[in-house]
């Protein structure tokens, strides 16, 4: 990349901001901040969710995130509870207050969307919105049927290593866990028969990733999986554990085994729906401090 064209996107970001007014301490005149606004329009598309896995993905620091949650608390825009599965873990949902506010922004959104396009030409509206289309793609790509799952190639075990260390050190801070997956990542770049890594990659993007690998002659682990925040949500993590499986069952693996954490409530959906059951739990091998790891088993034949 070149100066000009970092300074052609900063020039652009600025502009932007200034034109859709994200800076006023009001978002639209709803008496809300961007970032409160943000966390009720995540409640209105899952609700209730974990404020962890909230947190993780719009990458918020933990205090801010408690004191945006409780001034969105005090307007009965949201309520807060304990998981009923995990009562270390706080659930938020929208209200019915929440849910009046979010379609008044959207409605407001549209119009000044509306706003700004109208003093175009039609075909320069049209140019425009195909621009905006690209740099979506380019910059904030969804996952769906054009992302390929495919085993990782040179150097991209590397990318599964730095990616799961930033990921979890965002959304869960838990000590050693860049060490633990580390050594994974060490062993699985020793050759073996009847072992595989795949990434899922979107135009030249990767994310996410899963492992098989022998634990014995009948038995196969499942290693590594992640998603990353921006491609969940669309059943990712659902593509990445079949393909794991169709894979242990055509190697002749008899059973396929795992181990995750309690606090992974989305992994475990995943884990569960795919057939696995939970066989026991431990705090000696938890990565997590204060919970508790977790050891699944789907038998394959």
């Amino acid at each position: 990349m070149t100066a000009t064209q970092i300074a052609s996107v900063r020039r652009f970001n600025r502009a932007w901001t200034e034109v859709t007014a994200l800076l006023d301490d009001s978002y639209l005149h709803s008496g809300l901040t961007l970032p409160e606004a943000r966390l009720v329009y995540e409640l209105t598309q899952r609700s209730p969710q974990p404020v962890v896995e909230l947190r993780g993905r719009l990458q918020l620091d933990p205090g801010y995130t408690t004191r945006l949650l409780d001034r969105l608390a005090e307007r009965g825009l949201l309520t807060r509870t304990v998981d009923p599965d995990d009562r270390r873990r706080q659930l938020v949902a929208v209200t019915d207050a929440g849910l009046a506010v979010a379609a008044q922004l959207a409605s407001r959104a549209d119009a000044r969307v509306a706003e700004l396009l109208g003093p175009l030409r039609p075909d320069d509206r049209g140019a425009l919105v195909t621009a905006l289309d690209t740099v979506a793609g380019l910059l904030f790509p969804e996952p769906g049927p054009d992302v390929s799952i495919r085993p990782a190639r040179i150097g991209e075990l590397g990318w599964v290593l730095t990616r799961h260390a930033e990921v979890y050190q965002a959304e869960y801070g838990w000590p050693g866990f860049e060490a633990a997956v580390a050594r994974i990542v060490a062993d699985l770049l020793e050759p073996r028969a009847r072992s595989r890594v795949w990434v899922a990659e979107r135009a030249g993007r990767l994310l996410g990733s899963i492992a098989c690998a022998p634990e014995d002659a009948d038995t196969a682990r499942l290693r590594l999986l992640l998603v990353e925040p921006a491609a969940r949500g669309q059943r990712l993590g659902v593509r990445l554990v079949d393909e794991c499986v169709a894979y242990a069952r055509a190697e002749g693996y008899r059973r396929i085994v795992l181990h995750t954490q309690d606090a992974l409530s989305a992994a475990r959906a995943i884990y569960a729906k795919a057939g696995f059951t939970l066989d026991r739990t431990s705090s000696a091998d938890s990565l997590d401090p204060n919970g508790r790891a977790e050891h699944w088993s789907l038998q394959l034949g």
